[in-house]
């Protein structure tokens, strides 16, 4: 099933959600690597993501694509959060 996921994403958009699904995500969307996660972390920085009720979503580098004005994401994968596990 396809379906069309827009941020701040909610839990009852979820609830029909099954594996293999292929889920598209539209709205604002903040990404940086591991290490960008952890340095927040040992500098107890505020997370951007919480004042704004987001949910982190751990994924391999993402496929962007150069429009006209902007980047987008074409292509996101999720990554497990074993690279956290001691924070």
């Amino acid at each position: 099933m396809k379906k069309i996921l827009t941020t701040p994403i909610k839990a009852e958009d979820l609830q029909d959600i099954r594996v293999g699904d292929v889920i598209y995500l539209t709205g604002t969307l903040v990404t940086c690597r591991d290490v960008c996660h952890r340095r927040l972390i040992e500098l107890k920085t505020s997370d951007p993501l919480r004042s704004q009720r987001q949910k982190r979503f751990s994924t391999l580098a993402p496929s962007c694509a150069k429009t006209a004005t902007k980047w987008e994401m074409v292509s996101v994968r999720p990554d497990n959060q074993y690279a956290y596990g001691k924070f």
